[in-house]
């Protein structure tokens, strides 16, 4: 799935889905349709959601990835951040609290190193 925006992409066992440059509410349900996909990617047991190069995000994109940590963890199955964030996001996920409580790696390969731990136990 590619939507300018919105891409969905694979890196062995890991669903990886990338935002770039502004999501809100306009572009809330293809965020979801991302999100649902990568959490039932076949051969994928684990998802890396890649921020850095997304530079606008408002409370409607902040509730969607609260939705979507919330169902991989129903289904047991990791979810992890990546940055370097935008400080337009950085200030997003610090005011609103939420940094503390999702697991965000620095680099897309910090992401994926932190997945690759988590699945190997």
């Amino acid at each position: 799935m590619s939507l300018n925006s919105i891409e969905l992409a694979r890196q062995d066992r890991v669903a990886v889905v990338t935002l770039r440059h502004d999501i809100d509410l306009e572009n809330g349900s293809e965020v979801t349709a991302a999100f649902q996909r990568a959490r039932t990617e076949s051969g994928t047991e684990a998802t890396l959601l890649d921020l850095a190069e997304l530079t606008f995000a408002d409370s409607a994109l902040l509730n969607l990835i609260l939705l979507a940590r919330a169902e991989h963890e129903q289904a047991q199955r990791p979810f992890v951040l990546c940055g370097p964030l935008h400080s337009a996001i950085q200030r997003l996920f610090e005011i609103t609290g939420v940094i503390d409580i999702l697991v965000l790696a620095d680099t897309h390969e910090d992401g994926l190193r932190q997945l690759n731990k988590l699945l190997d136990g």
